[in-house]
């Protein structure tokens, strides 16, 4: 087992590393460790990556999609965040509507998901069919200025905005 105690950088933030990891996988020398957001907040995994190596990571901060831990001549290690269920909600006319803003937060909010947000469009994780149902059903008062997509993607909460789920 191969132990790794740190992280290099990641490809999204460095250029150099996109490049060498652009390189890499070209050359068929980049492995990937293959990982749910929830792992990502652990300090101790194990794991194999998506060609058999077995790591063993032992790590002071959480990790992130694109996290690099190993780099050296013959290998590239990057951490590729699995795609989850994410249920997304635009808001279409409640700018000037401070009752339906206040109470899209309060629902989302009390079921302590976390989010992200981008151009009038906010996103949580969602772990089945049935919780859109609900959170469709206690946003019916406003659901007419609200636009509803459920799809798989790599999720990534917002800074600030990262909360444990229950």
């Amino acid at each position: 087992m191969l132990t790794i105690t740190s992280i290099i950088g990641n490809i999204f933030q460095n250029k150099d590393l996109m490049e060498k990891f652009k390189q890499m996988e070209s050359e068929k020398r980049c492995e990937k460790i293959k990982i749910s957001r929830l792992e990502l907040e652990r300090g101790r995994i194990r794991k194999k990556t998506d060609v058999g190596t077995d790591i063993g990571l032992v790590l002071d901060s959480r990790l992130y999609h694109g996290d690099v831990v190993l780099s050296d001549q013959e290998k590239f290690i990057v951490i590729e965040q699995l795609p989850e269920k994410v249920f997304s909600i635009k808001i279409k006319n409640l700018k000037d509507n401070a009752t339906g803003l206040l109470t899209i937060g309060h629902i989302v909010g009390n079921r302590h998901k976390p989010i992200a947000i981008s151009d009038n469009v906010f996103s949580f994780p969602i772990h089945s069919d049935s919780e859109v149902d609900v959170f469709k059903k206690l946003l019916s008062g406003v659901a007419s200025d609200l636009e509803f997509e459920v799809g798989e993607q790599i999720f990534q909460p917002q800074d600030g905005m990262y909360v444990h789920e229950h």
